[in-house]
Order: C-alpha cells, then sequence, then structure tokens
C-alpha cells in the first residue's frame, strides 16, 4: 500500500515538472498559418541546421587558430563570443522547433486521420529535443562550444527529424481539405 502511493506521488510529481517544462518551453511567438509555418520549417532546414553551419560553429579548428594567435587576450575573447553564438543558436532552433511542434498540435486538433501512436511518440521525441537543449546550454556554458560538439550535432539530428516531421504534415495539408489553424 505505502508503495503504491510513493509511486503516485512520485508519478504525480513528475507529470507537474513535465508539465511546468513544456509550458516555460512553449514558443514565445505563435505559427497563425500554412505560409508562417512554411517560412519557420525553411529557416530552420536552410540557416540554422545545415551540417556546415553546426561543424563550423562548433569546430576545434576555429579555437586552434585563435589559440595561436599572439594577441594577449583572443582566446578568451574567441571563447566568449563562440559561447554567445553558440547558445543564441540554440535558443533560435529550440524556438524554431517549438513553433513547429506548436503548430502541430494545433493542427492535430482539427486532423481526426492522425495516429494517436505516432502523435505520442512524437511528443516524447520533442521532450527528449527540449531536454536535450537544457542539457547543451549548460553544457556550453561550462565546458564551451568546442568540447561538445558531438552533443550539439545530436540536438541538430533531432530538431532536424523534427523539421521533417513537420514537412510532411504541411506537405499533407495538401491533400485534404485547407484546414485554417486559428491561434490559442
Amino acid at each position: 500500500m505505502t508503495s503504491t502511493i510513493l509511486f503516485l506521488t512520485v508519478g504525480s510529481c513528475l507529470l507537474v515538472v513535465l508539465f511546468l517544462f513544456l509550458h516555460a518551453s512553449s514558443p514565445s511567438s505563435k505559427i497563425n498559418g500554412r505560409s508562417q509555418a512554411q517560412e519557420v520549417l525553411n529557416t530552420l532546414q536552410a540557416e540554422l541546421l545545415p551540417n556546415w553551419f553546426v561543424d563550423r560553429l562548433f569546430s576545434k579548428e576555429d579555437r586552434e587558430f585563435a589559440s595561436s594567435q599572439e594577441a594577449p587576450g583572443i582566446l578568451q575573447l574567441f571563447d566568449s563570443e563562440r559561447k554567445s553564438v553558440a547558445l543564441s543558436w540554440l535558443r533560435q532552433t529550440r524556438d524554431y522547433v517549438a513553433q513547429l511542434m506548436d503548430f502541430h498540435v494545433r493542427l492535430s486538433r482539427q486532423r481526426p486521420d492522425l495516429s494517436p501512436a505516432t502523435e505520442v511518440k512524437l511528443t516524447f521525441e520533442y521532450v527528449q529535443f527540449q531536454l536535450l537543449c537544457k542539457v547543451l546550454a549548460a553544457m556550453i556554458r561550462m565546458l564551451g562550444p568546442v568540447r561538445v560538439r558531438a552533443v550539439a550535432e545530436h540536438a541538430a539530428d533531432m530538431a532536424t527529424h523534427l523539421g521533417e516531421v513537420s514537412e510532411k504534415a504541411l506537405a499533407s495539408l495538401d491533400e485534404v481539405v485547407p484546414v485554417k489553424v486559428a491561434p490559442n
């Protein structure tokens, strides 16, 4: 009996934490239509997630070049600026993915043809992505971008996957009667 109560209490606490986490990470701006969703998706795919961009942002070679310079303080300035840029990239990527997922949730309310199992899987992947972004931000602050390149690449891969899901959802809008998603 005591273990059941403990289990329910811990489970309830975890659900509350998950709700608060998702609510706190909700997008600051809402997508109001298909064209805005497509624009956000295009920006995410073309500007924030290309492999060359992520490779360059978390490049060890750039830091090695900065450390080879004899100017005093150049390495500290490089580390500080690169950290700021990496955190900005992460914030923008997280926000764009959050906007797309918010649009997807609002769209799914009007689409009875969506599979509940697929939607649960997508929600789980999105929560994983949000948690990874929080961990990556902390790692960037503590270790710097160069040391967390593999984690950043994994976050970019997850964002790319979530973007592909949004792309399929947008493409499916062409196959059915046009749906206007009203803002919350």
